[in-house]
């Protein structure tokens, strides 16, 4: 009875979905679940009141996360695993350690495994905490004035040439004018929010909340009026600039003002978390403390005379120039680890962005499962190379 059951409810859920997304907001009927798309940016966003960014948020949930998974699969060894932790934390060390002996074809490959796992385990753990629900959708809305502030700069770059000049710029355009162009910097990460009476504020969804513009035309124009009347939400409507003063726009309102959406919040969501390893400062920091594992590895075992030897070296002007591109390349390494990672998880990031906006609640579910995929494979990647790069820096530069 419940196999019979499965197909017709997935086609439900399915044929939901797509009408409620972004693809059916095409359809007179649909739309029903579409929300903003999230803003997406490479920077991480700082946290207001904790001085840290949301990846390393999320980053220290990841290692929180581990630190238990070793607390509970170590709790109480046996001999003979009887829990299922131990049996996936012995599975997990017994094979870094044939993958160390067969890579460095010797036993003393084992000197390997404690850095190479936990890069592994830190990598892949951060790389599923970045994809549960909540991650980059729970967060802090920030007001239009926050917004504005932090593009003030913008705004005043815009006006630097005017020097209390009340003349038009070479481009034709008076203050006013410019005003307008400055205020495009700001529409492009506000949306419109509801609030409850305990203060949550939430996107709530149907296509009439998603719109927000940043027209070329006056507030108080008929072509505003009809902006309004579609559902568009203006960014004019949303704060009050003083077009008199050209060095500086005052915000009177951080609620809309006119319009379909009067008196609703207007602002940006600052996600608590985002993905660890969506942010380039976690990879690069991880890639460097990689290589510093693998240039310890190489001075320990050589000594640092002999290791040195590796990119320096006067014997020969071949020698030399062979130095040099080693030099070089150990460099590569650390960007091409730092890339590498940021590059595909933060691409799955946006994957999954594009496609809640498109096929929100189940056409999303394929794609997770992909990126719990890629979370493992770039992981094991990631330690792979860290092995090998360590496998190569303890071997005498004459066996290679």
């Amino acid at each position: 009875m419940i196999k019979t059951l499965v197909l017709p409810i997935f086609l439900v859920l399915f044929i939901t979905s797509v009408l409620g997304g972004a693809i059916g907001g095409v359809l007179p009927i649909g739309g029903f679940f579409q929300s903003p798309i999230a803003h997406i940016q490479l920077p991480a966003e700082a946290i207001p009141g904790l001085g840290i960014y949301n990846t390393s948020l999320t980053f220290w949930v990841s290692i929180l996360v581990l630190l238990a998974f070793v607390f509970f699969s170590t709790k109480n060894l046996k001999r003979i695993p009887e829990g299922r932790l131990q049996n996936l934390a012995e599975v997990i060390v017994e094979f870094f350690l044939n993958l160390a002996k067969s890579i460095s074809g010797s036993e003393k490959g084992r000197r390997f495994v404690p850095v190479v796992l936990s890069i592994f385990l830190c990598v892949v753990v951060s790389n599923w905490v970045g994809i549960l629900p909540g991650v980059g959708t729970i967060g802090i809305v920030e007001s239009s004035e926050v917004v504005y502030k932090h593009k003030e700069h913008k705004v005043d770059k815009c006006h630097s040439d005017d020097h209390g000049s009340s003349h038009s710029d070479d481009h034709g355009l008076d203050k006013k004018d410019k005003y307008f162009e400055c205020e495009k910097a700001l529409k492009e990460h506000l949306v419109v929010f509801n609030e409850t009476f305990l203060g949550i504020k939430y996107l709530p969804p149907g296509r009439g909340e998603i719109k927000y513009d940043s027209a070329d035309y006056d507030p108080s124009s008929s072509e505003a009026e009809e902006a309004r009347k579609s559902g568009v939400v203006l960014v004019k409507d949303t704060m009050k600039l003083d077009y008199e003063d050209h060095n500086r726009a005052i915000i009177n309102e951080s609620k809309v003002l006119e319009g379909v959406h009067k008196g609703k919040i207007a602002g940006r969501l600052l996600p608590l978390f985002r993905g660890a390893n969506t942010d380039l400062n976690t990879t690069l920091a991880i890639a460097v403390v990689a290589m510093f594992f693998v240039t310890y590895w190489g001075i320990s075992e050589l000594g640092i005379k002999k290791y040195g030897g590796k990119f320096i070296n006067f014997s020969s002007p071949i020698m030399l120039f062979v130095g040099i591109l080693e030099l070089i390349a150990e460099f590569a390494r650390v960007v091409s680890f730092t890339f590498r990672l940021f590059g595909n998880m933060f691409a799955g990031e946006v994957l999954l962005i594009a496609m809640m906006f498109l096929l929100p609640f189940i056409g999303i579910v394929p794609f997770m499962g992909l990126e719990l995929f890629v979370g493992v494979i770039q992981a094991f990647i990631f330690s792979m190379l860290t092995l090998i790069f360590g496998v190569t820096a303890v071997a005498d530069h004459s066996e290679h």
